[in-house]
């Protein structure tokens, strides 16, 4: 016979029931599983976006300095070019010997004396009319934002130079992400000068200029060559119209005058005409309006056709009683432009 079963064994058994009733029961489960995985998946967004963010500022970091050490290497060879196109004004240069005694060349003996070298602070308070390194510099450094931080600088090795930039700002991120992630974002760039212009020109010296001259004079003619004359120089000649001019031209590149046919109707008459058929002209007395309207055409005209005339020269006189010629800049642009040649003789 079967004993009774007391309240206890009774209560342990429901209470079971009960249990094993709530864990397989699966009403809930989305809700209990959306609570622990959404906050975990949100969180995980949030620093992505952080992060991209930040390799965002990054990058821009690095293409901006990139971008400033090129610019400034790139128009390093003139001051008054524009960092952006290079375009500059053909009478604007830094002169012929910038390279020696505006180009930092104290550089080269840093390792003997102490030479903190050419450096701008960034962002720069404006455009500077210097034109050493440190005008150079601000020049291409007024194009950086000024939400950047930072320095440009400049070292002359002699054959390698460089243009270094370093840029900074701040990044704002989450307080429980700033131990993980850079509260700057930096980024530094450098750029090589090069001078293709000057280069040419040193590699066309050596290679025609020196082995023309050497062995062509001993230590002893170069002596002689040295003693002072004997004689007097001629006086300086006294151009005082322009027939004087022209036969000072003649005279000055050997030349002849000559009429030669611009078209079926037009008429030129040269000054001088050399023997590599440069014509040269002389102008004593002028009107730029006539010279605009007139001589330019005609001039234009036969270095357009390149038959004739390899090239045109003008020259322009100063009055006897003027200290300088008065030519304005714009008629001795456009004259330029158009393949003319100005000479001023003053």
């Amino acid at each position: 016979m079967r004993g009774k079963r007391s309240a206890v064994d009774v209560r342990r058994e429901l209470k079971g029931l009960r249990l094993r009733k709530l864990v397989c029961c699966e009403k809930g489960t989305f809700t209990l599983e959306a609570s622990l995985v959404l906050p975990v998946i949100l969180l995980s967004t949030i620093l992505l976006l952080f992060l991209g963010l930040y390799v965002f500022q990054t990058s821009s970091a690095y293409q901006t300095a990139g971008l400033a050490a090129d610019r400034a290497a790139f128009v390093w060879d003139n001051s008054r070019k524009d960092p952006v196109t290079g375009a500059f004004n053909i009478s604007e240069t830094d002169g012929l010997y910038w390279r020696l005694h505006n180009d930092s060349m104290s550089d080269l003996f840093r390792w003997l004396i102490p030479h903190a070298g050419a450096k701008v602070a960034l962002p720069t308070t404006g455009i500077s009319n210097d034109r050493g390194p440190e005008g150079k510099l601000q020049h291409a450094g007024a194009l950086v934002s000024s939400e950047w931080d930072g320095s440009m600088m400049y070292q002359n090795n002699g054959i390698f130079k460089k243009v270094a930039v370093q840029l900074e700002k701040p990044f704002h991120s989450p307080v429980y992400a700033r131990e993980r992630v850079k509260q700057q974002v930096a980024s530094d760039a450098d750029a090589q000068v090069v001078d293709p212009v000057e280069w040419i020109r040193l590699i066309d010296f050596t290679r025609t200029v020196v082995q023309e001259i050497q062995g062509r004079i001993k230590p002893k003619d170069a002596l002689l060559a040295m003693v002072e004359p004997q004689s007097i120089p001629e006086p300086r000649a006294v151009i005082t119209s322009h027939d004087s001019a022209a036969n000072y031209l003649r005279t000055l590149v050997n030349g002849k005058e000559e009429t030669i046919q611009v078209d079926a109707s037009t008429k030129r008459t040269v000054d001088a005409m050399d023997a590599n058929r440069v014509a040269h002209q002389a102008f004593y007395t002028f009107n730029e309006n006539q010279l605009r309207t007139i001589q330019m055409p005609k001039d234009e005209q036969l270095l357009r056709n390149g038959t004739q005339v390899k090239g045109v020269v003008w020259h322009f006189f100063k009055l006897s009683k003027k200290d300088q010629v008065k030519l304005t800049q714009g008629l001795r642009s456009e004259l330029e432009r158009k393949g003319i040649v100005v000479v001023l003789h003053e």
